[in-house]
């Protein structure tokens, strides 16, 4: 009999560690689930793999809604698209080596065996909103008794988070605003796909991707452009982009600078023409020692930046999935950048030598009292859910990590590091200030030197080690021979957008989460919305589209939305939550003003879609002597007839597709609508090519 079953959001970064520390080992049962014993209780531990489950798409709630069914008038007179009872589906996949319908059965097979159930997702409105859409869904819902918030990982912390279950009720808020995310996301992503393509076919655009719409990418269209167009009208000489400020030079070699600014050059140089009798100045001095502490631990962002930088021009995102799964670094799609002090303890310090040795590091690792703040930090931490991305407590052998993609090598070698620095000393600099004052204008200059390199002795931690320990010569202060000068102050325009800065950018500004902003700018390549011209993103004509062709988002709309979010779960500005439904109201009533605007303009013979053509068929004669007709082009390929006699005989054939990239495939049974048909089948679904009926079979 099973007493417990408990559900959470990832098998190694969760299942895993709670089975150590609530059953003291890791046992797996046939379906892979966690077995044992807490308590009394006998404890099945299972796992999701993130949102197994999706929204319907317009068709499959009404052939009136489907954009290739309905006429586009009639398309955009129903807008904006409410369903009366919103729906979501399975979704299509796999996660790990198992099938999404698979893994939502063991759960509902292990849930329906428990007497109750402890929902242990990540503790924050997307753990929340995945983890009771399964549940509910599969009927599970009633059995559900407690909510478990883990914020922090270390053993210790688990343990406390599951003696002090809280109610499920408690979720309530946190799985309203989860829901009303989802539905204002699919209300204008999804659902007004005719208005904005409407806007493009009137215009005379049908390219591919023109029709896509939603708040992440118009937000990273719109904000491309707006960063290309200020730089681009940069105006350096402008009164709002300078400052002018007073220079002290004096014979031995010091530059001091006003510590006050003017707006215009005039106030300066008068100031300047005003104190031209001083040729003399008493320069004070100050020493100390200044701590530099190592930097913050990465979170997702900060890999894909320096990813970037790195050259590693590939989607890192199944190499750091790949590392997680092993157990050689912690859940990688975290957006944190900070411990706990338990995690420190427990995980970090433990292996912090295994680690230094595999890297073959000659460094100093002190111990465990170097941490301190920025690096941790609780209150985050309780917030957040995750942990910083930092390395595992399964430490790869010599082999191991040779075994492992060059990609991934580099990416557990600089996450490693980073995880060290913090447990080395902390730098140390030596400072000299230089301190004048003129009437009652101050004047200040420093110089350092390194007295300790500390962390900085691990030099991948740094851009370029500038200064070597004594370097600086430190002049001594008083009585000086000055002169003053004049110093324009410039302020710079944006920095253009990169492959390096765009994901931190996204983050910056709320646009995607850590773990799909680098899906959505390979996704917004592919479409034509930008493009990398070498050294910036630029936006398309396409991806203009986004920018001007739409009313929905904006920045302005972002933050209101995310604004609106925390209120319906009682963490905003109002005094009450506010009722689940207010955004997608909000957005419902744009889309209506946009609709309105819009269908005068509609003629009555535009369609999104043109006809199918009709492809040249071939008919021909298989060994078995069965007559089969297919077609006789794929991906803008014609076969030719060695190749078709290939087909017939079972054979796989490659070919350069329309793309430049190779084709491999065979000739298949496969069934649309309802109806049977031979024809080409490309291999891109291995499980789908493998499972379809072909010539030989």
């Amino acid at each position: 009999m099973v007493n417990l079953f408990i559900l959470c959001e990832k098998n190694t970064q969760q299942a895993n560690p709670f089975a150590k520390a609530l059953l003291g080992r890791v046992n797996r049962n046939s379906d892979g689930f966690y077995e044992g014993t807490w308590r009394g209780n006998n404890v099945i531990i299972g796992y999701l793999g993130g949102h197994l489950y999706e929204q319907f798409q317009p068709g499959d709630y009404s052939s009136s809604w489907s954009a290739r069914e309905a006429k586009p008038q009639d398309l955009v007179k129903a807008q904006p698209l409410i369903p009366k009872e919103w729906k979501i589906k399975e979704k299509k996949g796999k996660v790990g080596k198992q099938t999404i319908h698979e893994l939502l059965m063991k759960v509902k097979k292990w849930g329906n065996q428990a007497q109750e159930i402890y929902l242990a997702t990540d503790p924050d409105r997307e753990g929340t909103l995945l983890g009771q859409e399964v549940l509910r869904e599969l009927g599970l819902m009633d059995k559900v008794t407690k909510r478990v918030y883990v914020n922090d990982m270390a053993e210790s912390q688990i343990r406390k988070s599951f003696e002090r279950p809280q109610g499920i009720e408690n979720d309530y808020l946190l799985y309203q605003a989860g829901l009303e995310r989802q539905r204002v996301d699919w209300l204008g992503g999804i659902a007004s796909f005719a208005l904005i393509k409407s806007e493009n076919m009137l215009k005379g655009r049908k390219q591919k991707g023109t029709g896509s719409i939603g708040r992440v990418k118009s937000g990273v269209a719109i904000f491309i452009h707006q960063v290309n167009e200020k730089i681009d009208n940069w105006d350096e000489n402008a009164r709002e982009n300078n400052k002018y400020g007073i220079v002290m030079k004096t014979s031995d070699g010091l530059i001091l600078k006003s510590e006050r600014q003017a707006p215009r050059e005039s106030q300066a140089e008068n100031w300047v023409k005003k104190h031209e009798q001083v040729t003399q100045a008493m320069v004070k001095t100050k020493d100390s020692l200044r701590q530099v502490n190592a930097p913050m631990f990465f979170q997702l962002s900060d890999i894909q930046a320096w990813a970037k930088q790195n050259k590693i021009q590939k989607n890192i995102m199944p190499f750091l999935n790949n590392l997680a799964l092993k157990g050689y670094i912690t859940y990688p799609r975290t957006a944190i950048n900070v411990i706990s002090k338990s995690f420190r303890d427990e995980n970090l310090v433990p292996n912090a030598e295994n680690v230094k040795g595999l890297l073959k590091l000659n460094i100093e690792l002190p111990n465990k009292t170097t941490f301190d703040k920025p690096w941790i930090n609780n209150t985050k931490v309780k917030n957040a859910g995750h942990t910083a991305n930092v390395y595992g407590d399964n430490v790869p052998t010599e082999a191991a990590l040779q075994g492992l993609e060059p990609e991934e090598q580099q990416l557990y070698r600089i996450i490693s590091l980073r995880s060290l620095g913090p447990m080395m000393p902390k730098g140390v600099d030596k400072v000299r200030e230089y301190l004048s004052l003129i009437d009652d204008m101050p004047f200040k200059a420093s110089r350092s030197a390194i007295d300790k390199k500390g962390w900085r002795a691990i030099t991948e931690l740094i851009k370029s080690q500038k200064k070597e320990i004594g370097e600086t010569v430190f002049l001594d202060g008083g009585l000086k021979e000055i002169t003053f000068e004049v110093e324009r102050i410039k302020r710079h325009p944006p920095v253009r957008i990169t492959r390096a800065n765009l994901p931190k950018l996204m983050e910056k500004y709320g646009l995607g989460t850590p773990a799909t902003q680098e899906n959505i700018i390979k996704e917004m390549i592919e479409y034509g919305q930008i493009k990398f011209n070498g050294k910036y993103f630029e936006v398309t004509e396409v991806g203009k589209m986004l920018v001007f062709n739409q009313p929905l988002y904006t920045f302005e709309s972002t933050k209101e939305l995310g604004k609106m979010l925390l209120d319906i779960q009682g963490l905003g500005e109002s005094d009450q939550p506010i009722p689940s439904g207010t955004a997608v109201n909000l957005l419902a009533s744009e889309i209506k003003k946009w609709k309105e605007e819009l269908l005068p303009k509609l003629p009555e013979n535009m369609s999104f879609f043109d006809a199918y053509e009709q492809k040249e068929k071939v008919s021909m004669t298989t060994p078995k002597g069965k007559e089969i007709k297919f077609n006789q082009e794929f991906f803008g390929h014609k076969f030719s007839k060695e190749e078709c006699e290939q087909l017939l005989d079972g054979k796989e054939i490659t070919f350069k597709g329309n793309n430049g990239k190779p084709v491999v495939g065979s000739l298949k049974r496969q069934k649309y609508k309802g109806k049977s048909f031979w024809g080409f089948m490309p291999n891109w679904d291995k499980e789908k090519y493998e499972k379809a009926k072909g010539i030989k079979d």
